[in-house]
C-alpha cells in the first residue's frame, strides 16, 4: 500500500507553478488546480482573480478558459481533486478510526494551501460550495459510524450515531480551521489522538461505543 508521503508527493510541472500532488494527472488542468489552493491560502478565495491563478499555475488565460468558465468553478474542481485525495488516504489507512484520522491530518499538515479549500474556502463559493461540504461531511460522517459498535442501538430520546457523528465532526472541523488560519498545520496529526478520545466520550454520552 503506498504510504502518504508517495500518493502526496509534491511535483512541480513547470517551473515557477505551484506544486501539485504527484497523485495528479500532469496537465495544465492541475496546475490551474494547484495554482487556486496556493491563491486562495494567500488572499482568501472572495480575493483570488482569474489573473492571480493564471500567473501561479504559469499557464495563459486561453487555458484557464479551455477548462473552467470561471474562477468559482476552478475552485470547486480544485475542491474535488482535493477531497478525492483526502478520502483515498482515509479509506486506505490501517483499520480503525484513530489511523484513519491521522492519515487525514498528515495530509492537512503537509498541503496545508489544500486542506484551507476543503475546510475554509469552500464555504466562500456559494450553494454550489456549501453542497459540496455538506456532502463531504455527510461522507466522513458515514466512516465515523462505521467504527461504532453495530449492536449498540440509542435508547429513546437519546442522539442516533450519525447524530453524534456529525456533532463531533462539527468540533473537529472547528479545530482544524482554526490552526490552518492560525498557521498552525503542523501541529494537526498530533491531535489524532486526543480527537478519538473526545468521539468517544461523545459516543458514550449518546449511549454506545466506538473502536479507536
Amino acid at each position: 500500500m503506498p504510504n502518504i508521503s508517495e500518493l502526496t508527493r509534491p511535483v512541480v510541472l513547470r517551473e515557477g507553478a505551484a506544486p501539485v500532488p504527484s497523485s495528479w494527472p500532469a496537465c495544465a488542468r492541475s496546475r490551474l488546480l494547484a495554482a487556486m489552493a496556493q491563491r486562495a491560502a494567500i488572499s482568501g478565495f472572495l480575493d483570488v482573480t482569474v489573473d492571480d491563478v493564471i500567473v501561479a499555475a504559469r499557464a495563459s488565460r486561453r487555458t484557464f478558459y479551455e477548462h473552467f468558465a470561471n474562477r468559482e468553478e476552478c475552485l470547486l474542481a480544485s475542491y474535488d481533486a482535493i477531497c478525492d485525495d483526502a478520502l483515498q488516504l482515509v479509506s486506505e489507512a490501517e483499520p480503525g478510526l484513530q489511523p484513519a484520522l491521522t492519515a487525514l491530518l498528515r495530509y492537512f499538515a503537509q498541503w496545508p494551501a489544500h486542506a484551507r479549500v476543503l475546510c475554509v474556502d469552500i464555504l466562500a463559493a456559494g450553494p454550489a460550495g456549501l453542497a459540496r461540504h455538506e456532502a463531504t461531511m455527510a461522507r466522513l460522517a458515514g466512516e465515523i459510524v462505521r467504527y461504532q459498535d453495530p449492536a449498540e442501538r440509542p435508547a429513546p430520546g437519546m442522539l442516533r450515531s450519525d447524530d453524534v457523528a456529525h456533532a463531533v465532526l462539527g468540533a473537529v472541523h472547528r479545530i482544524v480551521q482554526r490552526r490552518l488560519i492560525d498557521g498552525r498545520h503542523a501541529s494537526l496529526p498530533r491531535l489524532a489522538p486526543a480527537i478519538c478520545t473526545l468521539l468517544a466520550a461523545e459516543r458514550r454520552e449518546a449511549g454506545g461505543t466506538i473502536t479507536p
